[in-house]
């Protein structure tokens, strides 16, 4: 006789009918339960002495750094995303670069050349299908990209760096917001999925769940990055040249968004959020670090960051360039 629980089960009441994929873990030799427990383990395996991060970055970031204790310093980034040419690292000392929105891979492939592999972390949190460029290690945040109640997934070829022993267990209890967005406005759950997302800064590192990671398996890929590509295309053929980012849009980018920062009058995030075009904001915090005559102040209060994920069709980025009201 076999322990009850051991064994597959077979019969009982019906589950979710989830599709399952191949999904696009194999790159992700750790995963974990969120990008900042990612960082943590990085920082912490490598013994850390100083961490230069963008000051354009989210608080998140900060707070990965500061809760280990590692000493913090801030670098700033010009027009092309590129790390502040006065800045040299010291010994033990690290620097974190960033794929912004899935589109500057080319600002992070000139810092891993200037700073060396072995000292940079590259932060994908905003480029999902980028792939690892040979630093220390790269860092993926899914949830941005799907709909997620937590994770984060780690690749690095340091053996130091191995997948935490236990998971997360708390998953479904972040799931509301997720489940309330299939058939209510994104209003009605924003509430819910603020708790969600401080639940998650709170937590401990842990593995990922495994509810998590079979919500991985349940993505098409493929369709995705196709109807981002799709989007993100349509968005740039129309704003590109009302653009002040000289941006790189290729077939292979499938960015987070269409970052657009005007050289004309247009509509503001207000406005668009009235219109219920839901605009984030990278990062108000950012405002605290830097200078009103900083690129990243000029990128915080006028950038607008325009969806274009698997979710649209071009009928909805046509009525998204209209609600511009480009002048």
């Amino acid at each position: 006789m076999t322990e009850a629980g051991s064994e597959k089960p077979i019969g009982g009441y019906q589950g979710l009918e989830l599709p399952f994929f191949q999904a696009n873990l194999d790159q992700a030799s750790i995963k974990v339960n969120s990008a900042r427990s990612a960082i943590k383990i990085i920082l912490d395996v490598v013994g850390a002495k100083k961490v230069w991060v963008p000051a354009y970055t989210c608080d998140a970031v900060v707070e990965a750094v500061n809760d280990l204790g590692v000493e913090l310093e801030y670098y700033q980034i010009n027009s092309n995303f590129d790390v502040d040419a006065d800045l040299r690292l010291g010994k033990y000392e690290y620097i974190l670069v960033v794929d912004y929105f899935g589109l500057t891979g080319g600002s992070v492939d000139r810092s891993l050349n200037r700073f060396g592999h072995s000292n940079t972390i590259v932060d994908c949190s905003q480029a999902y299908f980028s792939k690892h460029a040979g630093a220390l290690a790269t860092v993926w945040s899914p949830r941005k990209f799907f709909g997620l109640p937590d994770g984060g997934v780690l690749y690095s070829e340091d053996p130091r760096i191995n997948q935490p022993e236990s998971r997360d267990t708390t998953s479904a209890t972040r799931m509301g917001h997720l489940i309330s967005r299939l058939t209510n406005s994104p209003e009605a759950a924003y509430q819910q999925y603020q708790e969600a997302e401080q639940a998650i800064a709170e937590q401990p590192v842990l593995g990922m769940s495994e509810l998590t990671e079979r919500l991985l398996h349940s993505i098409d890929y493929e369709a995705a990055r196709a109807s981002r590509n799709r989007n993100v295309r349509y968005l740039h053929e129309r704003l590109g040249k009302y653009n002040q980012l000289k941006l790189h849009v290729d077939v292979e980018s499938a960015p987070l968004c269409y970052p657009l920062l005007p050289n004309v009058k247009t509509a503001s995030r207000s406005e668009l959020i009235n219109s219920r075009v839901f605009v984030p904001s990278y990062w108000p915090e950012v405002l605290t670090r830097v200078g009103e005559d900083s690129f990243e102040w000029n990128l915080v209060t006028n950038g607008l960051f325009l969806p274009c994920d698997q979710r649209y069709t071009e009928n909805d980025m046509d009525r998204l360039v209209s609600l511009l009201a480009i002048q």
